[in-house]
């Protein structure tokens, strides 16, 4: 019943602007994961498409049609979100929006978006296998993935000379492979940095305790948690009780809704890095500030991160069909490569070869904002993707393997 809801509210939602436009309309969609674990990163980015539907809508559409967003529930199953995004594209959907979690990004990449030549757009999933080893030319991502994400994070703590270095993560293949890819990257940028613990928590854990005080005994001058969302208030919460945390000592991601998950219990100048956190786009320029204004009046709270990435999805398909002069795939995919695209996080371009958006990632020291009624990431540098993305060499050779 949940699931019929949801996708009723997204197609009402997008229906009520069709008065400001004429024509056929332009069917788009996405198969989003609104329950199980990936819910509350479901309704962010449902956020973030509506939106930027019902500001296409009121500024004619695309190439004169209105565009109608169809959402269906996936419930965080990756054979459910192909089969919904199988069934929407066989009703006219001319793009897909990606789901959430990593297996259920990759599955409607390979069996729906490549079989049947649908582009799709990546918002949220930070899996290098997209654009990477499992690359299709149909695919484009507006969202740094883990490759630019940790080389930034090298870049950033190259600078600040740290020698001793922690880290710890969630016990998973991704996990593990991110710590794997963070270690060669401070490598490759500093050789003397020393690893000092590698500690790996089941996803959800309760008690961060022991692997506090294993990291804590190794002393280390920096610590890296490649944890997320719940597992980093959790750990937040814990190691501020204990005083683990000194100053400029523990770096993790924080997103926009975890900080503000957190409140009182965030650990104000630890640092971190973000995708596109809201407090910082309203200083990058009139029309991000106007986005981030727009959204809090829509919806009565700020953009997360999810939320605006999802938002950039949509308009850079608008954007791209609208020079493409077109909905038809080739030419959609074609202008994405070709053209420079508007976002709410300033201007960029795709690889020609990953389709991978060159985008900054953010960091920062956190802080209590009192403009915004929550801690926030107070950018101190932006890291161009143009920096932080995966050599032509790096992605061909990932394709080989």
């Amino acid at each position: 019943m949940m699931r019929l809801i949801a996708a009723a509210v997204a197609i009402l939602s997008s229906s009520l602007a069709l008065a400001q436009t004429g024509g056929e309309p332009i069917k788009i969609a996405a198969s989003f994961d609104l329950s199980g674990p990936a819910a509350s990163y479901g309704q962010m980015a449902q956020n973030g498409a509506q939106f930027a539907v019902e500001v296409l809508n009121k500024r004619g559409g695309v190439l004169g049609h209105p565009v109608v967003l169809n959402i269906q529930d996936n419930g965080t199953n990756p054979q459910r979100a192909v089969s919904q995004a199988t069934a929407m594209v066989r009703d006219g959907a001319v793009f897909l929006i990606a789901p959430q979690i990593s297996a259920s990004t990759l599955a409607v990449s390979k069996t729906v978006s490549a079989k049947m030549k649908v582009p799709m757009c990546v918002s949220v999933s930070r899996t290098v296998d997209t654009t990477m080893k499992d690359f299709q030319p149909y695919i484009f991502s507006v969202v740094p993935n883990q490759y630019m994400a940790l080389r930034a994070v090298a870049i950033r703590v190259a600078k600040q000379g740290h020698k001793r270095v922690a880290l710890i993560s969630n016990d998973s293949a991704g996990g593990r492979s991110s710590v794997e890819q963070l270690i060669g990257f401070l490598k490759e940028e500093n050789p003397q940095i020393q690893v000092v613990a590698e500690e790996y928590t089941p996803l959800g854990l309760q008690d961060f305790t022991a692997t506090l005080n294993k990291v804590a005994a190794a002393k280390p001058d920096w610590v890296f948690s490649g944890h997320f969302g719940s597992d980093v208030i959790t750990l937040s919460k814990q190691g501020k009780a204990m005083g683990f945390f000194k100053p400029g000592q523990f770096f993790t991601l924080y997103d926009s809704e975890t900080l503000k998950s957190l409140g009182a219990d965030a650990v104000l100048g630890s640092e971190g890095y973000a995708a596109a956190p809201m407090n910082y786009m309203t200083k990058m320029g009139p029309e991000s500030r106007d986005f981030v204004e727009r959204y809090k009046a829509r919806y009565g709270q700020y953009p997360g991160d999810d939320a605006s990435m999802t938002y950039d999805c949509v308009m850079t398909w608008a954007q791209a069909t609208t020079m493409a002069k077109s909905t038809k795939a080739d030419d959609v995919m074609k202008s994405i490569v070709s053209n420079e695209f508007d976002s709410t996080r300033g201007k960029f371009r795709f690889g020609k070869i990953d389709h991978m958006g060159e985008v900054p990632t953010f960091i920062g020291k956190v802080v209590d904002s009192k403009e915004f009624a929550q801690p926030v990431l107070e950018v101190e540098e932006a890291i161009p993707g143009s920096l932080s993305r995966a050599p032509d060499a790096v992605i061909l050779k990932s394709r080989q393997q």
